[in-house]
């Protein structure tokens, strides 16, 4: 069969150019259609996330106040272990001086030529510092107290200081002053090892 046309061809090129421009009007609005959807998409997960980050910002507040109580709780804590501590130690160290004043009275600390003028003090954590001024009557008396001080566990790190004789007593004897530091550690058994407590 044969196709004849019989319209002028000036309609044909107008229904053309019509189609056309339907076809890239049709293309248009779909590119746009396109481009809002993803713009809308976008908006909507721009949307969400910001609730997730207020919900994010709530529940991190809410755990500040959580953590703030329980860093409280731990400085408590602390603070109770460390009273806990003195405690044990003021416990534990209580009969320190007593010990150390019953055993400053016996003749195994001080032989009988020598004797205590004056004594200071002071306590720490590996015992107690004794820094002590004494007089003999001569230097067997001075020689008798060292090796005392020597053959007892508790003392340790004895040095003397200030040798000095004094003009003679009534009975024509010089008088030996001298000054002795050391340390006294009552937690100390008599094989020189440290106790417990």
């Amino acid at each position: 069969m044969i196709r004849i046309n019989l319209l002028p061809i000036e309609l044909e090129k107008k229904a053309i150019a019509q189609r056309r421009t339907v076809l890239a009007v049709a293309a248009g609005v779909f590119v746009i259609v396109i481009f809002v959807g993803i713009y809308l998409m976008r908006v909507a997960k721009i949307t969400a996330l910001k609730a997730e980050l207020k919900n994010t910002e709530r529940e991190l507040k809410r755990y500040d106040a959580d953590l703030k109580k329980i860093q409280r709780i731990e400085a408590q804590k602390n603070e109770l272990l460390n009273k806990l501590n003195v405690i044990k130690q003021l416990v534990s160290a209580r009969l320190d001086y007593p010990k150390l004043m019953e055993f400053m009275t016996t003749s195994d600390f001080l032989p009988q030529r020598v004797w205590l003028t004056s004594a200071q003090m002071k306590s720490d954590a590996s015992g107690i510092s004794l820094t002590l001024n004494l007089q003999a009557r001569d230097n067997y008396a001075i020689a008798d107290f060292l090796q005392n001080l020597e053959k007892n566990s508790h003392i340790s790190k004895v040095v003397i200081k200030g040798f000095a004789s004094q003009g003679g007593s009534e009975s024509g004897e010089k008088i030996r002053t001298f000054s002795i530091t050391c340390l006294y550690n009552p937690r100390v058994d008599e094989k020189g090892k440290k106790k417990n407590g």
